[in-house]
């Protein structure tokens, strides 16, 4: 009674395998021992059980000397293959692993979510540690055909957009400010306000972006009609270059005066212009799990680090 098993007997770990092909690789317990980061005395210790273990002895020892005995020899040459096999297995496992992973494409426009996208996207990690995240940069044009034809999942971007091709989930709203070349007469004003502005040359969105966004931010909008046009741009940066460089001007979120600083640009604040409001688009009906997870990420971080951003406030989008 209270006897080992056959199968108790013969049980062998991994780890004493690995340990015996490194001992038959050295020759010596103290270098073999140190290579596996283990105490000589412990690394002998599982030695000399697996011995036991197997009934058969793997090394001679001497003072002076250890070697492999013909069992010995046999018994690592299958060992380094078992290995092998299990290293190929975890390699495979891996691979199967990530090639299955979920994926989550966020596009994102300009500054994104300001100060609060770090914030969003750590909760959204807390939330899907098993979901990789992709990140796309998105242009005035694109901002809405990235995510319309599949090429992303979630889109950070400023409303407005009349589009019933997408669903918008309000982040914030902030307070808008004019983007004005340094040189411009009113530069060093405190504020100003929108009808400052409606006579302005504009360096407004270039085709292709929504309509209704690109004359909200030219202030079409209040002007009802189009306005002076200086040039065509794509990007924050190219709408910087073009107010700096061509004298044009622009609205910007008060996130994004913050963030783009520029040597040729100053910004003022217009507190009678309509605030910005920053959203997270999907398209609608998309239930997927790991898209949906996003947006309990957005209200997650609304509630927790709102105050991040200054002057931001929650909104509804209109």
């Amino acid at each position: 009674m209270g006897g080992e098993t056959d199968d108790e007997r013969s049980s062998v770990e991994i780890r004493q395998l690995r340990y015996v092909v490194r001992l038959a690789e050295t020759l010596h317990f103290g270098r073999a021992a140190g290579l596996e980061h283990i105490a000589q005395s412990a690394f002998s210790g599982h030695v000399a059980r697996l011995e036991r273990e197997l009934g058969v002895r793997l090394f001679e020892r001497s003072p002076h000397r250890v070697a492999l005995t013909p069992a010995g020899l046999a018994f690592v040459e299958r060992a380094e293959q078992v290995l092998a096999q299990l290293s190929d297995a975890a390699v495979e496992a891996r691979a199967y692993a990530s090639s299955h992973q979920e994926v989550l494409r966020v596009g994102t426009f300009a500054e994104a979510a300001g100060e609060l996208t770090p914030v969003l996207l750590s909760v959204y990690r807390e939330l899907r540690p098993d979901v990789r995240i992709e990140f796309t940069e998105l242009t005035m044009v694109d901002q809405l055909e990235k995510l319309v034809s599949d090429d992303i999942d979630v889109a950070i971007v400023r409303a407005p957009f009349d589009d019933d091709r997408v669903t918008l989930r309000p982040i914030f709203s902030e307070p808008r400010v004019a983007a004005l070349p340094r040189q411009h007469a009113l530069a060093d004003a405190t504020s100003i306000s929108v009808d400052d502005l409606l006579d302005e040359p504009f360096a407004a969105a270039a085709t292709g972006a929504p309509p209704g966004w690109s004359s909200y931010w030219t202030c079409d909008d209040r002007r009802g009609e189009q306005g002076r046009v200086a040039t065509q741009v794509r990007s924050v940066g190219e709408c910087l270059m073009a107010i700096s460089c061509l004298g044009a001007v622009d609205t910007f979120p008060q996130t994004a005066a913050r963030l783009f600083q520029h040597s040729g640009v100053t910004y003022v604040p217009v507190p009678d212009a309509a605030p910005s409001t920053v959203t997270a688009a999907t398209r609608p009906g998309d239930r997927r799990p790991h898209v949906q997870a996003f947006g309990v990420a957005v209200e997650r971080a609304i509630e927790e680090q709102l105050a991040r951003v200054p002057n931001a406030v929650r909104a509804e989008v209109a």
